[in-house]
């Protein structure tokens, strides 16, 4: 089993942590920052940092320190994710920003995509992103719009405006695994994993 590092000084998170992991990692619990940044200037394999946000008294401080560290993929969390904070965190090399109490199936997804090279945030993370940074289109639609419905069109286009499942449920008045199914076929054949990688495609 692969090692990852949980920081945090608190100890309902680790618990809940080391309860949604166990069995699947080798877990290495750590609270204060400097024995972090000892522990990754001893290991150089490539290991994931889950990081507790509210354990650490200056998260852009921090993240300045990890950057000698290439070899962390740093992962953020908090109790309470607030997404325009969230947003300027993205920058600083983290790869995935989420919940402290994400539940266990979707921490195992998330580390999962981690390790394949995706990023992973939060929905309403990812929302704000395309709201605020993606919606210039260029006026050429993306090769992959071809290979779609009429119905999966209409929703790759809602996808890139921002919205969320619930609100094309609403908009399509189809249920919400209606539009889950669409979506998973919309990635499959714009060859995509996740909502933001679709909207830069209209971009």
């Amino acid at each position: 089993m692969k090692n990852i590092i949980l920081f945090t000084n608190m100890s309902s998170i680790q618990k809940h942590w080391e309860s949604a992991l166990k069995n699947s990692y080798n877990t290495v619990s750590i609270q204060e920052i400097d024995e972090l940044i000892a522990y990754l200037a001893k290991h150089d394999e490539k290991i994931i940092v889950m990081l507790d946000e509210m354990s650490i008294p200056s998260i852009e401080d921090a993240l300045l320190k990890f950057k000698k560290y290439p070899h962390a993929v740093i992962l953020i969390f908090n109790a309470v994710p607030e997404v325009y904070h969230a947003s300027t965190l993205l920058g600083n090399g983290i790869r995935g920003y989420e919940n402290s109490y994400i539940n266990k199936d979707n921490l195992l997804k998330m580390l999962s995509s981690i390790e394949s090279g995706n990023n992973w945030l939060f929905p309403d993370l990812t929302y704000f992103i395309i709201n605020k940074y993606m919606q210039n289109k260029n006026n050429n639609e993306p090769e992959f719009m071809s290979c779609l419905t009429e119905k999966e069109k209409d929703i790759a286009l809602m996808i890139s405006e921002g919205l969320s499942n619930k609100e094309i449920a609403q908009k399509e008045k189809i249920a919400l695994s209606t539009v889950k199914g669409h979506i998973h076929h919309i990635f499959e054949k714009a060859n995509v994993t996740d909502r933001i990688s679709l909207a830069l495609k209209f971009k």
